[in-house]
């Protein structure tokens, strides 16, 4: 494709509209310039050329006068294109900018355009080893290129001219070819060349005008169709080790339209019985049928690299998917995935991973932390930040030392600790959390270290295990480790110390082999400073610190999330609900002040309220503008402020309490009196 940039000529002379016939002579004198271009505030209004300066000249001697231009010019791209108008004479290249960039006139630029076609062809025919010969109707020679010269070993200036009939020897009458027959494949001998080609009439307008020659060395021709029969071959190959692999290889243009599908036909996911029903048909459409989610084409067009991810049926049936985008000239011309059928695979290792469970005694336990929604998922992440909370986790996971999580509230700060529970030696023992904030002042030592028979005023008459016995050999978690008053945080220090316990009302000491792992969502140091925690057991407490990120700092983490806690609510409430792509766009927008909690408890209740099983753009929405306690407070200004902060807070308390009453921003542009595109550019707007 050959564009305007390719053909437009330097930036011509320019003048004023109020130049004279004078003021144009001189210019086209001095420059030797074809044209001068009229310019007008700034832009281009027309322009004079030498045929129209010499009309005005000869109409009148008066140079003085205002110079009377043509108009008949029109303003291109310069990355579009070529393309030929009616009545246009001149054509004005401008860049992004619409600033000015060159200029051609018609008859240049169809000129340029034949210059490079014949550049074009010559490099093709090269690249190709493809030798160009064309006649007239007299069989004369009237145009040789330049591989047909080094076929040949004659230069154009011996051959063109003579009579091809007189050179060439052929089995077929070249005088058949000139009555409109095509002869193909046909062996010639020229200048002791050998050469394989075809002969087909030269039409133009209708008549033939003469006949064109394409060939090639004989050599060449056998040895193309030894790498096509190799080709054959290996092609035949790739397709056996395919089939045999158990992986579907499928290959989608940039628009999402399924243009192959090759390997193992995976009839199950699919539920069709040929890969043709599914050839031509386009991947945005398949997803919005609910037919799988994610889309891994769309999420690998955003993100321009490779993508791993699992995809899912409303049926339970999961792929592993690879998808790698194929780029050529800078240019991206496919996509490529790579898909295997997982699903008895995850189902197999689910029932391997509750049989070693339960064949190990920890049947009680998994019942216990059955409330618990991702204790017994896997850690669901895919943003870096993420990715170097769990691989420090990893690391220190075997390592007996005392760890403290920071993280804002509904981060995962537990997940994260049950993790380097498991990842320890220790898994096989007990997991014991505890929320120090959520336990009653006056019990917290009771709780925490037990009490014997009597200790106090209505204790169980047979007394009590604490929390640090129950996780004895095991790990203990210590959420909210902050709200322990001063007088706890001295017991603690001792366990940390001496690593024994003694009961309330006891007296006998208790030895402990306990891991430690503490969180919490304020900053320790600056309560130390305030003298509202020990320093001591600060400096105890914080020997490896682990820091979580909010949600809103690892927006990566929130389709996987999304789609994680979509699936778990789905299995407990037995439905099938899927989420859009422009749900999952709202949702990464979002700025989550309550974390991966909140995002849990959105899903779930878009699982529980929304009424199809396609959950909407407008369904998203009307969960995370609605307002608990049902009204908002209209904006009162007390003070001057700027105009245009003023109008913003406006519209988005509009926008806010449009999106509370109607639920859907189409009927809130309705109300509003905007169009709908105007509210969700707003609402985009209102998410950053």
């Amino acid at each position: 494709m050959f564009t305007w940039r390719h053909i437009l000529q330097p930036i011509p002379v320019t003048l004023p509209f109020e130049a004279t016939v004078q003021d144009v002579l001189h210019q086209i004198t001095k420059n030797s310039a074809e044209l001068v271009l009229i310019l007008k505030d700034g832009r281009v209004v027309g322009y004079v050329d030498q045929h129209s300066l010499l009309q005005q000249i000869q109409i009148s001697s008066d140079l003085q006068r205002p110079i009377q231009y043509r108009k008949d010019l029109l303003k291109v791209p310069l990355e579009h294109e070529i393309e030929f108008y009616h009545n246009t004479s001149v054509y004005i290249g401008v860049n992004e900018l619409d600033e000015l960039e060159g200029y051609c006139t018609t008859k240049n630029a169809r000129n340029r355009m034949h210059e490079l076609r014949l550049t074009h062809l010559n490099q093709l025919s090269a690249g190709a080893g493809i030798g160009i010969i064309t006649t007239n109707s007299s069989l004369e020679i009237t145009f040789v290129n330049e591989m047909a010269e080094k076929i040949l070993g004659l230069s154009s200036s011996f051959i063109l001219n003579r009579n091809y009939n007189s050179l060439i020897e052929v089995e077929h009458n070249l005088n058949d070819v000139l009555a409109g027959k095509s002869i193909d494949s046909v062996s010639s001998y020229f200048n002791f060349k050998h050469m394989i080609g075809n002969y087909t009439a030269l039409v133009v307008d209708g008549q033939v005008t003469g006949l064109v020659h394409i060939f090639f060395l004989r050599e060449q021709w056998e040895k193309a169709a030894r790498e096509l029969e190799f080709v054959r071959h290996l092609n035949e190959d790739l397709q056996a080790i395919y089939s045999s692999s158990q992986e579907q290889i499928m290959v989608v243009n940039p628009q999402g339209i399924i243009i192959r599908l090759t390997g193992t036909f995976l009839k199950d996911y699919w539920r069709l019985e040929s890969p043709e029903e599914i050839i031509g048909q386009n991947v945005f459409d398949l997803e919005r049928q609910g037919l799988f989610q994610p889309n891994i084409v769309e999420l690998c067009l955003k993100k321009g690299t490779k993508i791993t991810c699992i995809q899912e049926r409303k049926n339970g049936n999961r792929l592993w998917s690879v998808a790698t985008p194929v780029f050529y000239g800078g240019q991206l011309t496919k996509i490529i995935i790579i898909s295997r059928d997982i699903t008895e695979v995850d189902q197999l290792r689910k029932k391997l991973i509750k049989v070693r469970q339960e064949s190990e005694g920890y049947k009680q336990e998994l019942e216990k932390l059955q409330s618990y929604t991702i204790r017994k998922k896997d850690l669901v992440y895919q943003s870096q930040a993420m990715e170097r909370v769990v691989d420090e986790v990893r690391i220190v996971a075997d390592v007996d030392t005392t760890i403290l999580i920071h993280g804002e509230s509904g981060v995962g700060k537990e997940v994260i600790a049950l993790a380097i529970h498991e990842w320890s030696k220790r898994h096989p023992h007990r997991f014991v959390g505890v929320n120090c904030g959520a336990l009653p002042e006056h019990l917290i030592e009771s709780e925490l270290f037990g009490y014997e028979k009597g200790a106090f005023t209505g204790a169980d008459s047979k007394g009590k295990t604490g929390y640090f016995e129950l996780a004895n050999l095991g790990s203990i978690f210590l959420d909210e480790i902050s709200e322990l008053p001063l007088n706890m945080q001295v017991k603690l220090l001792r366990v940390l110390q001496e690593r024994e316990i003694t009961r309330v009302g006891g007296n006998k000491t208790i030895p402990l082999d306990v891991r430690i792992i503490a969180a919490t969502n304020r900053d320790l140091w600056e309560l130390v400073q305030s003298g509202k925690f020990r320093e001591d057991l600060y400096y105890r407490l914080n020997v490896i610190p682990v820091h979580i990120p909010p949600l809103r700092k690892r927006k990566e983490d929130i389709m996987p999330l999304s789609l994680h806690f979509l699936q778990h609510f789905n299995q407990i409430y037995h439905r099938k609900k899927v989420l859009s792509h422009e749900v999952l766009e709202v949702l990464e927008n979002h700025q989550w002040q309550g974390n991966v909690r909140q995002l849990q408890n959105v899903i779930e209740r878009l699982v529980v309220t929304s009424r199809g099983d396609f959950i909407s753009h407008d369904d998203v929405l009307s969960v995370l503008y609605a307002n608990p306690q049902g009204k908002k407070e209209p904006v009162i200004t007390i003070e001057l402020m700027p105009l245009k902060q003023a109008i913003a807070e406006v519209e988005t308390e509009l926008l806010t309490l449009g999106l509370q009453k109607y639920g859907t921003a189409a009927k809130v542009a309705e109300v509003l009196d905007v169009s709908p595109a105007t509210i969700s550019r707003r609402i985009k707007k209102l998410l950053k």
